[in-house]
């Protein structure tokens, strides 16, 4: 079980990499496009705050010819390690299949249904990313949805692994890893409503003033 960060606002990665055990960082074109930066710059600085991790960057060509260069172009910039988002669709599948014989590692994104899944896993791709809310908004059950996906990659016993994105709550994050999906990633607002909210601050607040009226201003460390 991982989560990554959707996202490529600077400030937030070093932010939410310092508090949690993020896995890495996931972009796309849209997220990329917010920052309002020069491309290779910024997906350069987002690999010098998470060296050791994974970087999941997407190409935006329409052919094979097309996101096989950007690939190559983005691995020269970031690094070999870094994972290929691919669109599953035909032109999709078939640039997954010709990254992986050349040693690339590939996540296949804009999983709608799971027979893009079982596809883009035929061909190799290391992550398949179902979009959650999105499958909502077409009336694609999307626990179902990766159910189905996380029961045909084990009874199959295929190393593809689901990679859950597209969240708008919480709730949705949770119920997709009790789906099945062995990854997500969100922005890093929905992080912080898990741990953050009225309750657990009144909580908080609770065990601070029993502290203080028993032991004053004190800390621990000082009591020694």
């Amino acid at each position: 079980m991982k989560i990554l960060l959707d996202t490529a606002h600077i400030e937030d990665i070093k932010k939410y990499n310092d508090i949690y055990d993020i896995a890495g960082v996931t972009s796309n074109p849209t997220i990329l496009s917010r920052e309002k930066k020069d491309f290779f710059p910024l997906i350069q600085e987002i690999r010098s705050i998470i060296p050791d991790k994974e970087l999941h960057v997407q190409v935006t060509g329409n052919t094979c010819e097309e996101m096989l260069k950007e690939a190559k172009a983005i691995t020269h910039a970031v690094g070999k390690e870094t994972y290929i988002k691919v669109p599953t669709n035909e032109e999709g599948i078939k640039t997954i299949k010709q990254l992986k014989s050349s040693g690339y590692h590939v996540t296949a994104t804009a999983i709608y249904m799971p027979q893009q899944a079982m596809l883009a896993a035929t061909v190799g791709a290391d992550y398949v990313a179902p979009y959650f809310n999105r499958m909502n908004n077409i009336n694609v059950d999307s626990k179902k949805a990766i159910q189905e996906i996380a029961w045909l990659f084990e009874h199959y016993h295929c190393d593809t692994k689901i990679l859950a994105a597209s969240f708008k709550n919480t709730q949705q994050i949770m119920d997709a890893f009790l789906a099945g999906a062995h990854t997500v990633t969100a922005s890093p607002e929905l992080y912080t409503q898990m741990v953050e909210n009225p309750m657990i601050d009144s909580a908080i607040a609770g065990f601070s003033q029993d502290w203080i009226h028993t032991y004053g201003n004190k800390k621990i460390y000082e009591l020694i």
